[in-house]
């Protein structure tokens, strides 16, 4: 019988990390805090060292959206409080922004997704959209507080605008399996 395994270390490596793809909702609440850590990394460290100031852009909010709309609430809370908490701590901002403004957008979803079919593109188009806005005003919201002399300029602008963007195309990008009409329905019943 052993012949007839091929025991290579590609072999070994690929059934290992058969069940490590990276995506939100993998069926087990380790992977996907896991996922969500190495998500928050990324937005944190790795692309604002690619792309400079050019480079903030919001990846875990997506993530949220897909995990509210596919999780049990319990789970998703879970998941979204460990990616506030996280992004609490990589980034300078005041304590509780980031667990505030996920705890309300994870509760909406709990309320609208049963509502929604979750199929077709615009309902997940206009939660990514929208959410990341909220995110987006949140944040703005707290820096005219924080700097009294802080002005809107043309470069905030812009910035929040391919922030929106590219965290409303990396969501899309996320849900795409889910997206097609023979799919199942993604809300847990």
């Amino acid at each position: 019988m052993d012949s007839l395994l091929r025991r290579d270390t590609w072999s070994t490596v690929r059934s290992l990390t058969t069940g490590w793809k990276l995506r939100p909702n993998t069926g087990s609440l380790p992977k996907d805090i896991i996922f969500a850590l190495i998500i928050v990394f990324l937005q944190t460290t790795v692309i604002p060292t690619l792309f400079g100031s050019v480079g903030v852009f919001d990846l875990i909010t997506p993530w949220i959206v897909v995990t509210a709309v596919r999780q049990r609430p319990l789970q998703a809370s879970i998941i979204a409080m460990v990616a506030a908490y996280t992004l609490e701590t990589k980034l300078a901002v005041p304590a509780g922004i980031y667990l505030c403004s996920y705890w309300i957008l994870i509760n909406i979803f709990f309320q609208i997704r049963p509502a929604l079919s979750w199929r077709y593109t615009t309902p997940w188009l206009v939660s990514y959209a929208l959410s990341t806005f909220w995110i987006i005003v949140f944040e703005t919201f707290v820096l005219m507080f924080l700097h009294e002399n802080w002005v809107f300029s043309a470069t905030f602008v812009f910035q929040q605008i391919a922030k929106l963007i590219v965290a409303t195309g990396f969501g899309l990008f996320l849900s795409r399996e889910w997206m097609r009409i023979d799919a199942e329905e993604p809300v847990p019943q």
